[in-house]
């Protein structure tokens, strides 16, 4: 009786679906590129101690993607780069504020300058400077990289400089739509000039020079001390009321001292839950 009782148990589950945790879903968070790769490494170092656990970071469909995609109910967890919006926020979101990053002004390898000011880089990013002889910085024309509208490191720009809010950019600069392609396009060109997260260039293991601004580096110490001043945060959005088991768990991770020590790996400031 007991054989034929677990035979039945198991034809139950298979037909009906018992929940199993080695079975479970994937926890798919979508969203910003900025913290993308960075994520991913902080997943892997979760599921080497959780190895149940299964967490997935698909490609960038930028901070609107993944809160749409919550607000959707596609996914239950999005990373962003970016504050809610009004609107946003009352849809009955929550933004969880997890680190700190530095966005940086990054150079091609001909380039010699290593200090700027912002002055000097939005007449750059204008096309009112147009060589690196004029500041200082080496030979040649400036070839110049930025971001299309609405990403999040150009929001965070023209919203901490006012030499930035209202700038055009130069018919010479060539728009990105993704960190890897200005990445790239830094490699590529000696004599470049971009701008995208510290974390980025970290995780790409590239040899990219960046920028001080003013004199101020962009080092661990002056992003938390609030001395460096062009800074992006990084949360997950989801919605009000308690989290599915699962991204309960990696946010538990992610401000635990193992999920810390991954961030600050990362060339990332944690904060505090």
């Amino acid at each position: 009786m007991r054989g034929a009782s677990l035979v039945r148990i198991l034809v139950v589950a298979i037909l009906f679906g018992l929940p199993s945790r080695s079975g479970a879903a994937p926890l798919t968070i979508p969203g910003t590129g900025a913290c993308e790769e960075l994520l991913r490494s902080v997943a892997t170092a979760y599921e080497q101690s959780h190895p149940l656990a299964k967490v997935v970071i698909p490609p960038s469909v930028h901070s609107e993607g993944g809160i749409r995609d919550v607000i959707d109910g596609k996914a239950v967890l999005a990373r962003v780069a970016r504050p809610l919006t009004p609107e946003e926020a009352s849809k009955g979101l929550v933004y969880r504020p997890f680190a700190k990053d530095a966005v940086v002004f990054a150079v091609g390898a001909a380039v010699r300058a290593r200090n700027l000011t912002i002055r000097q880089l939005a007449d750059i990013f204008s096309g009112k400077i147009g060589t690196w002889e004029q500041v200082n910085g080496g030979n040649g024309p400036i070839r110049v990289l930025y971001r299309q509208t609405g990403d999040s490191n150009l929001t965070r720009l023209q919203g901490t400089f006012k030499e930035f809010r209202e700038l055009r950019f130069t018919r010479e600069g060539k728009a990105l739509y993704y960190d890897h392609e200005m990445l790239d396009m830094l490699r590529k060109y000696g004599n470049s000039v971009g701008f995208l997260t510290l974390s980025t260039i970290i995780e790409s293991r590239a040899p990219i020079p960046f920028l001080s601004l003013d004199g101020i580096a962009p080092t661990k110490e002056n992003i938390a001390a609030g001395r460096y001043p062009l800074v992006t945060e990084y949360a997950f959005v989801s919605r009000e009321g308690a989290l599915p088991p699962e991204a309960g768990a990696f946010i538990d991770f992610l401000f635990s001292g193992e999920g810390r020590n991954a961030l600050s790996g990362h060339g990332l400031v944690p904060v505090g839950r």
